[in-house]
């Protein structure tokens, strides 16, 4: 609750008084947070700042940088002096250093700017992957969760005050303005909805009073109403489709679950009633989602917003040359020497623009290496399909939006591998 009031002023605070000042004391604050607390509780500290990046960043001349990236290298420092004089699986090991130094071969390409970038980035894999070998039996996936809904909440709270700031209203009745929360982008945002109303699952059978499963039906539509205001036409396939297969494994799989039956039964109710109330404004809102998609049915790019004329190029460009396919460009800022200046807005392209075809490879190892950590004695086939949710949505989401140069893609990996295995 105190990070959640000191962390969420701060970030709220910015739109009534000096920025500057405000996100310096909040950097203050975080730091002297991260040394003097849990490992766990760092990892949930740093997800909670994720839904909130477009808004918590400084400046270092004209460039922009999130606080999150130094606070990952913060939470690493701290990782390594804990665990200083443990042992670890040397082979496990490898496969981090072998995905880390692969990014560091291509650093002949980059000029001191992007190095800054890319030891962030190596912090950031490097940090998610120790804290998945040393704090296995210690993660706590409920505080985290919660920590992260928070994260989203105050998000909302930020977009809110801002959008009234800007227009005066939530329905601007123009399909370019769109609700972004504190993300900085639409996308990014419905993607964080998304991940946070598929979580609230895991909280429904965990121990609580019957007052607060009640709240977690209304939290569920309320996230879900704010990523409608997103205009994602990726947020309304994605979870009226994972709704669906939801209430179909919730009926026919987990019959004898009162709490998730229950769970369904009141969100649907509410669902209606959300409907019946506020019909106009919801039909305002889908005329908007419509024009999305009919205005460019002759136009792919307008319907792609342009991302399959990115691809094309990035294609063209992968082609030209075999070193490049073989190997790719490295990560940082890839989208300026590639000659684009667009980044590709899709994670496989990108992973083989900057890494190539041996890059794919290594990425697919090290992704597969967190997977068999987490799982500690879970078998994949024990899991539950509602615990691979999140991951769905992030996987779906990051086929349209930026993922591999971003420090909170490892973050949301991590978090979100945990989800599966943690899952009852």
């Amino acid at each position: 609750m105190l990070d959640t009031v000191i962390i969420g002023g701060s970030i709220l605070g910015q739109l009534f008084g000096p920025s500057n000042l405000i996100i310096s004391a909040l950097i203050c604050y975080l730091i002297m947070r991260l040394f003097f607390s849990s490992l766990i509780n760092n990892f949930a500290i740093l997800i909670f700042l994720v839904p909130n990046l477009g808004s918590t960043f400084i400046y270092i001349g004209t460039t922009s940088i999130p606080i999150l990236n130094l606070l990952i290298c913060v939470a690493l420092l701290k990782l390594c002096l804990t665990y200083f004089h443990d042992t670890v699986n040397k082979k496990v090991l490898l496969v981090a250093s072998v995905f880390v130094l692969y990014e560091w071969i291509h650093i002949f390409f980059y000029d001191v700017k992007t190095l800054a970038l890319l030891i962030s980035w190596s912090a950031a894999v490097l940090y998610v992957f120790l804290l998945s070998i040393y704090c296995r039996s210690a993660y706590h996936h409920e505080t985290v969760l919660k920590y992260f809904l928070a994260g989203v909440g105050i998000s909302i709270v930020y977009g809110l005050l801002h959008f009234y700031n800007l227009y005066g209203t939530l329905l601007a009745n123009n399909p370019t303005i769109r609700f972004k929360g504190a993300a900085g982008d639409s996308n990014y945002f419905a993607m964080y909805i998304m991940i946070s109303m598929f979580s609230i699952l895991y909280l429904i059978n965990k121990k609580s009073s019957k007052w607060v499963q009640s709240i977690y039906p209304l939290l569920f539509l309320f996230y879900g109403a704010f990523g409608v205001l997103s205009l994602s036409r990726m947020f309304l396939l994605v979870v009226s489709f994972l709704m669906l297969v939801m209430v179909v494994k919730v009926f026919i799989g987990l019959r004898d679950n009162k709490k998730m039956f229950w769970f369904i039964i009141i969100l649907l109710l509410l669902i209606a009633s959300f409907f019946l109330y506020f019909s106009e404004e919801i039909n305002s809102v889908f005329s908007l989602f419509l024009s999305r998609f009919t205005d460019f049915l002759e136009d792919p790019s307008g319907l792609t917003s342009n991302r399959n004329v990115i691809a094309e190029r990035y294609f063209d460009f992968i082609v030209s040359d075999f070193f490049s396919m073989l190997v790719g460009i490295g990560i940082q800022e890839y989208y300026i020497r590639s000659g684009v200046f667009l980044e590709t807005h899709n994670i496989l392209l990108e992973i083989l623009v900057v890494w190539g075809l041996v890059g794919f490879l290594i990425f697919g190892l090290f992704i597969a290496t967190i997977f068999k950590i987490m799982a500690a004695e879970r078998k994949i086939s024990e899991t539950s399909i509602l615990g691979w949710l999140p991951i769905i949505c992030m996987a779906v989401s990051y086929m349209s939006i930026n993922a591999m140069s971003n420090e909170s893609f490892f973050l949301l990996v991590f978090f979100a591998i945990n989800h599966i295995y943690e899952f009852e």
